[in-house]
């Protein structure tokens, strides 16, 4: 059984509360006076000293300016005159990095210019002591007393203002910060990268909101900049934080909405449950934010659609290492991480066979890793296929067969599915980026950038969309975006060899040298280095065409080894080496080995000087005749 509180079940979730405690909470902190200590989020954080003492100071004193002169008597001892100011410096300075604050823009502490410090947030909560309490209570209930007399006779019209509906602002927006792992091992970490991904994934469902994917937000782990400037920098107003601590079999989730203009803090709540149960603990916890903005919409809407069964504890253990795994491989371990994906996914299916989104996991990272098998295409169709049959409302799936009809160029019914991904999951950029794929090949192309432009808002730091950019001519737009996902994410290999990835987009832009580079970096990162110095060495000696026939060739011999089956690069490759025969023959060879489409091939600039001869207009007269059996 689930519960929504601080429930003790071990030793290490014991909750730290003592009720003497004097406790000021302002922003994500919580400074304990009593117990000398500061958290945020409930992870305490190392402050001790000077520096302590001077936040304890200026919170019991929020708002007014604290003298230099009234810090050193209280804080520094006499004998300590001559090192004050560059003690008051360091400890300033000290503090300000704890809380992620800064001189120039303060949102705590404010310094006066040759006078002092102002605490300047608001204190959201506070237990006091109740020493010299006699005084305080007569002069606040005299200010009551006063306050009730200029509200009956509505002076200022304040009894007007009082009674005005006053309305917590409006959260449109939201990004879920990577969850913090709080368990004892490190190696724990996949457990809350998994659970971050699979809030976001549940999130993504709402209607009304409009989620940052979590490829825009991993860049934040660990981040100590200002919830407002993150807000700013992702487009939203509200920011989620929070925690995951596993011991065993047991879990915890601490999370928190926040409305990151203003850092005001919206809902709150922590939540305890089995291993088996954590799919489930999850869903409670997205369901509760959403509920917590309920009141600003008319939706009246379920907040979370049905959810399949949950998967056996094995199972999702696999999945979630999986999950992990493969953005490794994003991050620059490249084949080895997608491999390691593939493994994990392979495993939590066996462990559990109707577990629906390993299946979809399974068919992404499979065609992440760019050494795929000969029977790649099956191997995916099957995976999709048993996943819609297990959970048809799951979005992913959809977004997975429409890539597959497009794959058959039947356009429209790709389309269709790409909506009704959308239908299920708005915020889910990768079925945006579908559809405008979809919306493209049929010739709707200002509809198709649109979507394109959505797919970019909801993922700010991915490149969804960059291949409908390049096939619509605006290569500086795709390499503007590629270039900020590669500052997240140096190490991703696909930026740079996926269709409209920088070897694309910089070869149709005609910066050559740019080219040759995301060429060379490409083989590199996918664990090919002598190839990558081969392509320096092809266009240093020789130029640029020789770089593509040194990869066409290489790429060739190792579809000859059976180990990679990448025909359409090489089939574009020779094409732009300018080798007529060669570029014809892994034409046919592609179509002779994949029973897919290759959309619009007739138009595809690399391929024009192609257009006058036979064999290629039989190729294009065939690919009109695979669309139109698929309806196309």
């Amino acid at each position: 059984m689930l519960n929504s509180a601080a429930l003790v079940w071990g030793a290490t979730f014991v909750p730290d509360v003592h009720p003497a405690r004097s406790t000021i909470r302002f922003g994500v902190f919580d400074l304990d006076v009593r117990a000398g200590e500061l958290r945020k989020l409930g992870v305490k954080i190392k402050l001790q000293g000077q520096p302590f003492q001077i936040l304890r100071i200026l919170l019991e004193r929020a708002g007014e300016v604290v003298t230099r002169e009234e810090l050193q008597k209280e804080i520094w001892p006499a004998d300590t005159f001559v090192d004050f100011d560059h003690g008051l410096y360091n400890a300033i300075k000290k503090l300000r990095e704890v809380l992620g604050d800064t001189a120039d823009t303060p949102r705590f502490i404010e310094t006066i210019p040759k006078r002092g410090y102002r605490f300047i947030a608001p204190i959201t909560s506070e237990v006091t002591s109740h020493r010299n309490w006699l005084a305080p209570v007569a002069a606040i209930a005299g200010f009551v007393l006063l306050l009730v007399l200029l509200f009956w006779l509505n002076v200022g019209h304040l009894r007007t203002k009082v009674l005005a509906r006053n309305d917590p602002p409006v959260i449109h927006s939201l990004a879920v910060l990577p969850l913090k792992n709080l368990s004892a091992d490190p190696s724990q970490e996949y457990f809350a990268y998994g659970m971050t991904e699979e809030l976001i994934t549940n999130l993504a469902q709402i209607p009304t909101l409009k989620l940052i994917s979590h490829t825009s937000t991993i860049q934040y782990a660990n981040s100590t900049k200002p919830l407002p400037q993150i807000a700013r920098e992702l487009g939203v107003d509200g920011i989620i934080e929070g925690s995951v601590q596993r011991s065993g079999d047991r879990v915890r989730i601490t999370a928190q909405l926040i409305y990151a203009p203003d850092e005001q803090h919206r809902w709150a709540a922590s939540y305890d449950g089995d291993l088996k149960d954590m799919l489930t603990l999850e869903r409670q916890v997205a369901t509760e934010i959403v509920e917590s903005i309920r009141p600003q919409t008319a939706s009246t809407e379920p907040v979370l659609r049905k959810a399949a069964a949950s998967p056996g504890v094995d199972a999702l253990k696999d999945y979630l290492q999986g999950i992990y795994a493969a953005e490794q491989g994003s991050a620059g371990s490249g084949y080895d991480g997608y491999q390691a994906a593939i493994t994990f996914f392979k495993k939590a299916i066996a462990e559990d066979p109707t577990f629906a989104m390993a299946y979809i996991k399974l068919a992404d990272v499979s065609s992440e890793n760019y050494k795929l098998p000969k029977d790649y295409f099956p191997l995916v169709e099957d995976a999709v296929m048993k996943a819609l049959k297990l959970d048809p409302g799951l979005a992913e799936a959809h977004v997975g067969l429409a890539d597959i009809q497009g794959d058959h160029c039947d356009f429209s019914a790709a389309a269709n599915e790409a909506r009704e991904a959308i239908r299920l999951s708005p915020s889910l950029a990768s079925a945006h980026e579908s559809l405008a794929e979809a919306l493209d090949h049929t010739g709707l192309h200002e509809q198709a950038l649109a979507e394109v432009q959505l797919a970019q808002e909801l993922d700010p730091g991915g490149f969804e969309g960059v291949s409908t950019m390049v096939a619509n001519g605006q290569y500086d737009r795709a390499i503007a975006v590629l270039r900020k996902h590669l500052e997240i994410r140096p190490n991703d290999g696909a930026a740079y060899v996926a269709a409209g990835g920088l070897i694309d987009a910089y070869h149709f832009a005609g910066k050559h040298r740019e080219a040759a580079e995301a060429l060379q970096r490409g083989w590199t990162l996918y664990g090919f280095k002598e190839q990558g110095e081969g392509v320096r060495h092809a266009y240093a000696n020789s130029g640029y065409a020789e770089t593509f026939r040194y990869s066409a060739k290489q790429l060739a011999r190792l579809y000859t080894e059976g180990k990679l089956y990448e025909t359409p690069y090489i089939a574009t490759f020779y094409a732009r080496a300018g080798d007529k025969e060669q570029a014809l023959k892994w034409l046919k060879q592609t179509y002779e080995d994949f029973n897919y489409c290759w959309p619009g091939l007739q138009g595809k600039p690399d391929f024009a000087f192609l257009r006058s001869d036979p064999r290629y207009q039989e190729l294009v007269r065939f690919e009109i005749r695979r669309g139109q059996r698929t309806g196309n």
